[in-house]
């Protein structure tokens, strides 16, 4: 009598003839029953990282107003060096992938440099890349229009930046390409006459040194 109360009593983990049997059970239990496997995390390329965020609304069918466009929201977030996380978000889509592809290796070596000698400034980290300066622009207004092709076009665009009552004023030139149905800019001609203005065209500033 005491014997059978005992074995009532005891928990099933601790019966030697009641666990194989629990375990059979639950290895015949059927897939779903079964919490789902969690997918693998993507890599994520160094240096574009994008949140995801709302595609920006559109902006006009034509070259100065995707030119346009561009510029309000550049001036907005007053980015500097190469845009990153969900700033990159935002330019994404009006960049050429020409312009993105080459922005990519560039944020790699930027990243690179900051893993490898954190005691040197990096490249693309500082300075606005879409202006001829440095400080970047604090108003805009998009000048003369030249057709250069079917799905290119090119504007002038004047350029001011005002601090403590000082200003200056210069003039860029910006490429549009019509790609996949919609205006984007492609690159970046610096017009800035000064000694320390950035020169050339933003393609040539993100490639590689050879």
């Amino acid at each position: 009598m005491l014997a059978a109360c005992l074995g009532a009593c005891m928990h099933p983990d601790e019966d030697p003839s009641i666990a194989p049997q629990m375990a059979i059970a639950e290895a015949q239990l059927p897939a779903a029953a079964l919490p789902p496997a969690q997918p693998p995390t993507p890599p994520v390329e160094p240096g574009v990282r994008v949140e995801p965020v709302a595609e920006p609304a559109p902006v006009g069918d034509s070259a100065a107003d995707a030119a346009q466009a561009f510029y309000r929201m550049h001036l907005e977030l007053k980015a500097s060096g190469l845009p990153v996380g969900e700033d990159l978000a935002r330019y994404r889509p009006m960049l050429s992938r020409r312009l993105l592809a080459l922005m990519a290796p560039a944020a790699r070596e930027r990243d690179r440099m900051i893993a490898q000698e954190p005691g040197l400034k990096p490249p693309y980290i500082e300075g606005d890349l879409f202006t001829s300066a440095f400080e970047g622009a604090s108003a805009f207004k998009l000048g003369k229009r030249s057709v250069l092709g079917p799905d290119r076009e090119s504007f002038e665009i004047e350029l001011s930046y005002t601090q403590a009552g000082a200003g200056s004023h210069w003039k860029d030139r910006v490429q549009m390409l019509r790609e996949d149905g919609r205006w984007k800019l492609d690159d970046v001609e610096y017009g800035g006459d000064w000694d320390f203005a950035a020169h050339g065209r933003l393609s040539d500033t993100l490639k590689p040194a050879q």
